[in-house]
Formats: structure tokens, sequence, C-alpha cells
């Protein structure tokens, strides 16, 4: 489950799928917490912490801290990873080393790049000391499934790289995930499904989505909703296809794609 504890990012990318910016706000310990709840309740065991960049939440290291305990009294063993675009390094090294003795935290993923982030240079340039780090790995490579969602559907070459993305919408996944579930069975057993891992993604503002983005519909409230009202309502969720890889979703031919739309209650009058 991805939990997005701020909208806080100066960087600013011009393909970001939330519209982060240096003025985002940040999650709430209340609506982290209720989020961790609601986690627990779908029998999730893999938590991903992002953002904006979720360093910049002034709680980062506490909310960390606390996720570790949670994980660890857990019935249900996981573990937990953050993304990262790496702007904290040099300054934090010591807070990132000893982030990584806390026994449910597997790792940061650190990702840049020099085409979308202003700072990859840099980050590129001190790759060795930063990939030094314990428990913090370093990827550089090309955007391989740009999403027309946030910046980057106004932006001419995130465009240019939705248009040849051989995938589909980024919550896809998410909904035919929750239609394998039950109120009995939850997520148990089933997070750790490739390119489902993160969904749902719960935001700063505590709203449910079963796309990767804040931008995305939601489906319910961690702070407001009784969780089973929550659940139910992403099982019936049918995706919006608002998006240019939503709508290539539906006229597409390809059997796997055909049978997807019929268990997500697409009739095909609706391509």
């Amino acid at each position: 489950m991805l939990i997005q504890i701020t909208n806080k990012c100066h960087e600013g990318c011009a393909h970001c799928m939330h519209c982060s910016n240096p003025n985002g706000e940040h999650m709430s310990e209340t609506t982290f917490k209720n989020a961790l709840r609601f986690g627990q309740f779908l029998g999730a065991s893999a938590y991903i912490i992002t953002g904006g960049e979720p360093t910049e939440h002034p709680k980062f290291t506490e909310f960390c801290q606390y996720l570790d305990r949670f994980i660890k009294q857990s019935k249900t063993p996981g573990g937990f990873t953050v993304t990262s675009n790496g702007t904290w390094f040099p300054e934090r090294t010591e807070e990132m080393i000893k982030l990584a003795k806390l026994q449910s935290y597997v790792g940061m993923q650190v990702y840049t790049n020099s085409k979308w982030y202003k700072d990859a240079s840099f980050i590129i340039e001190h790759s060795k000391e930063l990939s030094a780090i314990p428990k913090i790995i370093l990827t550089t490579d090309e955007i391989r499934s740009m999403q027309d969602l946030g910046r980057a559907k106004t932006n001419e070459q995130a465009q240019k790289e939705i248009a040849d993305n051989p995938h589909y919408m980024s919550c896809l996944n998410g909904h035919l995930l929750f239609k394998q579930t039950s109120p009995t069975r939850k997520l148990t057993g089933l997070d750790h499904t490739p390119g489902v891992v993160c969904k749902p993604c719960i935001d700063y503002k505590g709203n449910v989505h079963l796309s990767e983005s804040c931008l995305c519909p939601s489906f319910g409230n961690v702070n407001d909703d009784y969780m089973l009202d929550i659940f139910n309502n992403l099982r019936e969720a049918k995706p919006c296809c608002q998006c240019a890889l939503g709508k290539k979703f539906l006229k597409s031919d390809n059997i796997k794609i055909v049978v997807a739309r019929n268990l997500l209650g697409f009739k095909e009058e609706e391509k």
C-alpha cells in the first residue's frame, strides 16, 4: 500500500502526476495513523512511503519509526520502503544511516533522471557516495511508463512518451486486484503481486485511490469513512478512463484487455 505523506516537493517536475510543488501540504499524524489502520484492516503487508518528496515532511523520520513499530506489532509480517529524489543528500546522510537500522525498513529507492529532474546532475555526480549509504538503491533509467496525469497532461515531451507507452493506466492493476478480494480475504497474500504492491494509495489528505496519483478518483477517506465502506467502494469501483491510457484501454482489442474490461463491468458498446 502506498502512503503519500506529503505533496510538497521543491523539484516541480514537468511530468509530476501529483502536481507536487514547493508549497504542497503535509499529511497529519492522525491521518498517517488512520492510513496504517486501514492498511491493517486490508491485510496489507508492504508499505511504500512517498510524496511529493517524503523527506520534506517535518515528521518523516518520526513517521518511519512509528511505521516500523506498527509493522513489528502486526500479526502480518511485512516491511516498508521509501521513494525519494535524493535531494536530502548530503546534509541528511546520518539520518538515513540511522533509518537503515530500523528492522522493518527494506530500503529507499532514489530515482532521478536528467530529462525531468532539475537536481539530477548533482545526484548522478555523487552516485557512488549516495549508493554507499545502507539500503539506498539509486536508479537513473528512463521513465518506462509515463502516465497521462498531473502536469504530464500539458507537457509536450511527456505526451510523446505517453503515446509510446505500451502499458495502460496506472489504476488498472489496482482495480483488478480488488475484484479478487472479499470481506474475509482482503489483500492477504495478494499485495506482493508485481505491479500492484502500491495499491491502494492513500494521499496526504487521507483520500483513498486505486491509482498512484492523488488527482485520480477517490473512493473514501480514512479520517471520515468506515473502513468496510471504503473497502466495498474499492471492490465495486470502475476505472474512469478519462486519461489517454484509459481511453486506450477502452479501445484495445488485446484479448487480455477484453477480459479485463469484462471483469470490471464494461460493456463492449462503452468502447
